[in-house]
């Protein structure tokens, strides 16, 4: 019984080791068995890679140690993976050696650095002077935006298409963006500020050639004197005195064409004769119109005339009762030649006489030779001739 348990044990470490060893056998037999040519193939060696030239170096000095440095490489034109015969591709240590990755990755188009574009300096912040025949034209880009600093504040601000661009006014800085992708778009935009007007041609450029700030300066300093204002008062200035000379002239005809409602009291002293010729109007003003003749051989002023409205008493006919607010004076210089005679306008609106009663008492103030100063009182009654 013994026996048999070892020899049953023994036969199968046999088998266990002599199926693995049978196996093996086999497999290289197949082996052998291939084409003459395909193992001629197989067989051959890899073709040796060029070795690189021999470099004499000139002889060191003597005493220095050399001074290693690995000879320089002999230049290697790439090729390409695709460029292996069919032969070299059955054989991995020549499809995968070092040499040949390191020339499919120099010829590899996405290890090869960016091309630069060429450099050109930009900046997008611009100082400009103040010249209002310029138009200035703003560069702005997408998700960009665009300040303009003025001299002074904004008041309106006008786009040509404000569906093309935007603008908005924070006092006197002016914010500009475009809302448009469109490169050959452009429009014109208009700032008006207290004193002057800003014109602006707006585009549309590519990201980085835009303008960020633009600082507008006045022409000669920050201070200057703005001619607007003194124009205008000039222009109006000079519009009063047209006014004033076209009024001075009307009231020269009107002293010399006489009264339009005559009146034609005097009054005669020592060679003077004061005149009341009665009222003329102009425009909706009215004057009193008053003449005064020098028959004397000296020359006489007439210096000052009043004019008042009274009402005569009902039992008293010499009594006069002055009638309040109806009382017009003025002072004059006016020269009276020898042998000559001058008119004055009183500016003067009483109401017309409605009655005998009622009358205007002018004095007039005369001085020169012969006799100093005399008064001239010209009484005019309603209801006389």
């Amino acid at each position: 019984m013994m026996n048999r348990t070892f020899w049953a044990g023994f036969g199968m470490a046999v088998i266990v080791i002599l199926l693995p060893v049978l196996f093996l056998i086999d497999a290289r037999s197949s082996v052998d068995r291939r084409s003459p040519a395909r193992s001629e193939e197989t067989s051959a060696a890899p073709a040796p890679l060029p070795a690189a030239p021999a470099v004499s170096l000139p002889p060191l000095p003597e005493g220095r140690p050399p001074a290693l440095s690995p000879p320089p490489s002999a230049p290697v034109s790439p090729a390409p993976m695709a460029s292996l015969s069919p032969r070299e591709m059955e054989h991995p240590e020549i499809v995968f050696s070092p040499e040949r990755i390191r020339r499919s990755l120099a010829r590899d188009p996405r290890r090869r650095a960016p091309a630069r574009r060429p450099f050109r300096e930009h900046s997008g912040i611009r100082t400009i002077v103040y010249d209002p025949a310029h138009v200035t034209t703003v560069r702005t880009a997408v998700s960009h935006v665009t300040l303009i600093d003025l001299p002074e504040e904004a008041k309106e601000v006008y786009l040509g298409d404000a569906k093309l661009f935007q603008a908005e006014v924070f006092g006197s800085r002016v914010k500009v963006k475009p809302i448009t992708w469109d490169p050959s778009t452009t429009t014109n935009m208009i700032v008006y500020t207290l004193h002057r007007q800003f014109a602006f041609r707006l585009r549309v450029v590519p990201e980085g050639e835009e303008d960020d700030l633009l600082t507008f300066y006045l022409p000669s300093s920050e201070t200057v004197v703005n001619l607007t204002p003194l124009r205008q008062k000039m222009e109006k200035d000079l519009a009063l005195r047209e006014q004033d000379d076209l009024r001075k002239k009307a009231l020269e005809t009107l002293r010399t064409a006489g009264a339009s409602e005559p009146v034609g009291v005097w009054s005669e002293k020592d060679g003077i004769r004061a005149e009341f010729l009665g009222f003329s109007s102009l425009g909706k003003d009215r004057y009193a119109l008053f003449e005064v003749t020098n028959g004397t051989n000296h020359p006489v002023r007439l210096s000052g005339i009043r004019l008042r409205l009274f009402r005569s008493s009902l039992f008293w006919e010499g009594r006069r009762e002055w009638i309040d607010g109806e009382d017009w004076s003025r002072g004059f210089r006016l020269e009276v030649p020898a042998r000559g005679r001058s008119r004055a306008l009183l500016p003067a609106d009483p109401p017309p006489l409605a009655s005998s009663r009622e009358g205007y008492l002018a004095e007039l103030r005369v001085e020169g030779e012969p006799g100093g100063r005399q008064i001239f009182r010209l009484e005019a009654r309603g209801g006389r001739r």
